[in-house]
């Protein structure tokens, strides 16, 4: 089971994970997939390996809960 994708859902606000969102190892472009979707883009991140998994799920999370 994706223990990720069953976890209970607690809306994030931006003011609460800023210092995550600032790092930019995740945004959303603009863009959309080909069914509307948005598209989440991960640049480059040097230390990408590094984040911590509960920072990079709050951060999926508040780029995948904005309409």
């Amino acid at each position: 089971t994706d223990e990720i994708m069953h976890q209970d859902i607690i809306p994030l606000y931006a003011a609460d994970i800023e210092d995550q969102l600032r790092k930019q190892f995740a945004y959303l472009s603009g863009g959309r997939g080909g069914d509307g979707c948005p598209v989440i883009t991960f640049p480059d991140y040097p230390t990408f390996s590094e984040i911590p998994e509960k920072e990079f799920q709050n951060v999926l999370t508040y780029l995948t809960s904005i309409p």
